[in-house]
């Protein structure tokens, strides 16, 4: 009897699991549909942004995307009240983008889809940046530039309280000596970043990177480094835009080389420089020899364009640097017009021998010496004959170390 009402409530017990178990099984469905779908809402792709304010305002956060040719607005936030704020958007491939709130220090970041990162923003000290792929690494490099330049600000500070000391020469000897070490400083980080990094986007940012106007790597001296990024970065980002626009860069720079070995090959192979003879501001011909300087500089450059407009400042200090070590400077304007080159020698303040040709780029002395492009520099010796010839200011003054070296005591 015990056994027979044990069998009744067993088959009783079984036939409630049959009618329950489909209600299990739907529930159980149901839960792991919804799961699944709340997973698949979190794009793998996606870019989660997050940050704090160190003070706290009223001011919007913005993301601007960088494009290779300018800002374009991502989005912007209003943070909450104890600073938080955050951006979640889904990009089409890892770019440089800008975070910025009022008059905070802005932050550059690198991001890649998937990335997960974390910025600080502060009012008058350094963001910090951490998490993603590469993002919290150039964060690293970026707060030194931002350091180096605090540490500039303060010693063209004082520069600027001892311009009336008469320890001022001093002073500013030991400033110049000092920007010279945090410039060659950054520059070593530089440099191990791209060896550190060959799969990152970022290594653009650091080759084209500047303390204040000094690339930390110059096109024409440092070639060696555009084109190992090149190489590297297309291996890894090979339809990415930023290294396409690198690349066709790159390249220009390539046949621009091809085509100055060739003109150097030429104008080194005869030794004599070809005969110059134009006239100066005052309408007198000139030549290079008339200088009577143990080094004539040859400067081939047209007013009316952007990179000899920027040389000019800059081959100014140069010539002050080492006129009295016997270089002097012939600076020849391939313009059609008398009245613009005057203008700009004057407004310039170009203190030199200064001469123009009127037929430009087609003129017989451009023919001679193949310039086809400015500016250019020509660097002859007191008879005239060419020592070498050069497209940058930096590997010029790299050569002027050598054969002019500073003056014991």
């Amino acid at each position: 009897m015990r056994k027979s009402s044990l069998n009744t409530a067993a088959s009783s017990l079984s036939a409630k699991a049959m009618k329950t178990l489909p209600k299990v099984l739907v529930y159980f469905l149901f839960v792991s549909i919804l799961t699944s779908g709340c997973q698949h809402k979190s794009d793998p792709g996606s870019i989660l942004l997050s940050g704090q304010l160190t003070t706290p305002a009223e001011d919007r956060v913005h993301l601007y995307f960088i494009d290779t040719s300018g800002f374009t607005p991502v989005d912007s936030v209003k943070p909450k009240k104890n600073g938080e704020f955050s951006f979640s958007f889904t990009p089409d491939e890892p770019g440089f983008y800008l975070l910025k709130s009022g008059e905070r220090q802005p932050a550059t970041l690198v991001l890649h889809p998937g990335d997960s990162v974390f910025v600080t923003l502060t009012k008058n000290n350094i963001s910090n940046i951490s998490g993603g792929r590469e993002a919290a690494q150039y964060g690293l490099f970026s707060a030194n530039v931002q350091r180096a330049l605090k540490r500039m600000d303060s010693l063209a500070m004082v520069i600027q309280q001892s311009r009336h000391s008469r320890d001022f020469l001093q002073i500013k000897n030991r400033a110049d000596s000092t920007y010279a070490s945090i410039f060659n400083n950054l520059r070593y980080d530089a440099v191990r970043f791209l060896m550190d990094y060959p799969a990152f986007l970022s290594q653009l940012l650091v080759i084209n990177g500047k303390l204040r106007q000094a690339a930390f790597f110059e096109a024409y001296t440092d070639t060696a480094w555009f084109f190992y990024t090149d190489s590297t970065l297309r291996d890894h980002y090979p339809a990415n835009r930023y290294v396409i626009n690198h690349h066709k860069r790159v390249a220009e720079l390539k046949a621009i080389l091809s085509e100055e070995e060739k003109a150097r090959t030429k104008l080194l192979a005869g030794g004599k420089a070809p005969l110059i003879s134009l006239p100066n501001t005052g309408g007198k011909m000139v030549t290079p020899a008339d200088g009577g300087k143990p080094y004539t500089l040859l400067y081939f450059w047209v007013p009316s364009d952007a990179l000899s407009r920027k040389s000019n400042p800059e081959l100014k200090n140069l010539y002050e640097k080492y006129r009295s070590r016997g270089l002097t400077v012939y600076a020849i304007s391939l313009d059609p017009s008398t009245e613009r080159w005057k203008t700009a020698v004057t407004m310039e303040k170009l203190w030199w021998t200064n001469v123009n040709d009127t037929l430009g780029l087609r003129s017989a002395v451009a023919g001679d010496y193949m310039i086809n492009s400015v500016p250019v520099f020509v660097l002859l010796d007191r008879e005239q004959r060419v020592l070498d010839r050069f497209i940058s200011l930096q590997a010029l003054e790299n050569y002027l170390t050598k054969v002019l070296p500073d003056k014991p005591g």
